[in-house]
């Protein structure tokens, strides 16, 4: 199964190329790369900015921005660092169900 390093080479050996602008990901290519390609970029852009040294605050925000509109409405509107408090929460009581049942 491909990861971001892989998806990374495979966006160059088509020809196409990524960089960071801003807070985001740019993905640009002289023709449309496969729309294989360009979703495995969306699913692994926050590792992508992280790889090309994204600051972390930008990759949250990138992340909690890609969460925010799954939430129920209610929640929707939170601050990111209340957002960001629910979501640690959230894995840190995964974690201890995990843990719990082994």
């Amino acid at each position: 199964m491909p990861n971001a390093l892989d998806t990374i080479r495979e966006v160059y050996a088509l020809g196409g190329n990524l960089r960071l602008e801003g807070d985001g990901l740019i993905m640009e290519a002289p023709r449309p790369l496969p729309e294989v390609v360009r979703k495995r970029v969306r699913q692994y852009k926050p590792a992508i900015m992280v790889a090309f040294g994204a600051p972390l605050d930008s990759v949250v925000a990138q992340v909690l921005e890609e969460i925010r509109p799954h939430l129920p409405r209610a929640l929707q509107g939170l601050s990111d660092s209340k957002l960001l408090a629910l979501v640690n929460w959230s894995i840190i009581v995964a974690w201890n169900k995990a843990m719990a049942s082994l």
